[in-house]
This record gives C-alpha cells, sequence and structure tokens, in this order.
C-alpha cells in the first residue's frame, strides 16, 4: 500500500508536472503569437499611419506656391522653386530635352543670367487635382559671351499625382527655338 501510495503520487507529481509543462507551453505559444501578431501589424499600422499623415496638396497651396515660383523667385530663369511641392523624381522637359530636377534647376541657374533675365504670368495659374498650367512671357538673358537677351512666349503644365505632389514640367514655347534665336539682343 505504501509503494501503490508512493507511486499514486509519484503519479500525480509527474501529472502536475505535465500540465505545468502544458501551461508554460500554452503561455509560451500565447505570448509567441502576440508578438508574432505585433510584428505582422505594425508594419501596415505604420505604412497607414504614415498614408494618413502624408500631407496631400491642395490646390490653392499649389497654387500659391507655383505663382510665388513665377513672380517672386523667377524659377523659369533661376531653377529657384519651390521643392516641397515636387516629386523628387519629377521630371522637366522643355524644347530641348528632359531632365531630372536637380539636373534642371542647376542647367537653368547656369544658362541664365537671372538678375538681368525677367519672367512675367500671362492671366493667372489655373489648377485641377491632375495639372497645374500657366503662361508666360519671358526676356531671357544667357550666361554666355555678350550676354544675348531673347524673348519668347508659352506656357507650362505641370502634372500633379493623387496626392497633389508635381510629378513633372513640360514647357511649351510659342514660337520653335529657331524663331526664338532669331529675337536675340546684343
Amino acid at each position: 500500500s505504501s509503494s501503490s501510495s508512493s507511486s499514486s503520487g509519484r503519479s500525480t507529481q509527474s501529472s502536475n508536472e505535465s500540465q505545468l509543462q502544458q501551461s508554460r507551453r500554452a503561455m509560451l505559444q500565447r505570448a509567441l503569437l502576440a508578438s508574432t501578431a505585433a510584428l505582422v501589424a505594425t508594419p501596415s499600422a505604420q505604412a497607414q499611419e504614415k498614408e494618413t499623415s502624408t500631407m496631400i496638396l491642395s490646390n490653392s497651396e499649389i497654387q500659391k506656391a507655383v505663382k510665388a515660383d513665377v513672380l517672386d523667385r523667377q524659377f523659369l530663369v533661376t531653377g529657384n522653386l519651390t521643392p516641397s511641392i515636387y516629386r523628387p523624381t519629377a521630371t522637366f522637359t522643355d524644347e530641348i530635352d528632359t531632365y531630372g530636377m536637380d539636373q534642371w534647376q542647376k542647367g537653368t541657374a547656369r544658362l541664365f543670367v537671372g538678375d538681368r533675365s525677367e519672367v512675367r504670368l500671362v492671366g493667372d495659374v489655373e489648377v485641377s487635382p491632375q495639372q497645374v498650367e500657366f503662361r508666360f512671357d519671358e526676356d531671357l538673358m544667357f550666361r554666355i559671351p555678350f550676354r544675348p537677351t531673347v524673348s519668347l512666349t508659352g506656357k507650362v503644365v505641370l502634372e500633379r499625382d493623387e496626392q497633389g505632389y508635381i510629378t513633372s514640367y513640360r514647357e511649351f514655347w510659342d514660337q520653335d527655338v529657331w524663331s526664338v534665336l532669331k529675337t536675340a539682343k546684343f
């Protein structure tokens, strides 16, 4: 009987240890599942937070910035634009070629004498959710020997993405390149 009670005690002890192991295992599994769920949920939660916290540029914000770029900063001759309204991958196309934003800004600043050139806005800056458009009339002094100045008119079309950022700049001249060059004054 003492051997059966000792056997029974071992079996109870063994049963208790087994339950404790199962309980620990279940607790570890729950902790592991919770951790995994948190890890999996975190990126999407961060992405969702980022998406909702991303500033969406309104039509009036874009219009105000572009108008200041044209009139105050004379960006068509200085390259000095408001970079925060453009996607870093935005392309800039004129009558000659297509450039990245940094290349266009540097090239424009090097090509023209900004304080001796003048850009005039013809009409207003027209804005829709898809694009921004404005007409210009400009006198461009080139940063080359004899400092020739040419005059031209045209329009700029800025394409926008779904968040309102500008993704492309396209310049259209009313005259062809050779006609513009013929207007050169020295």
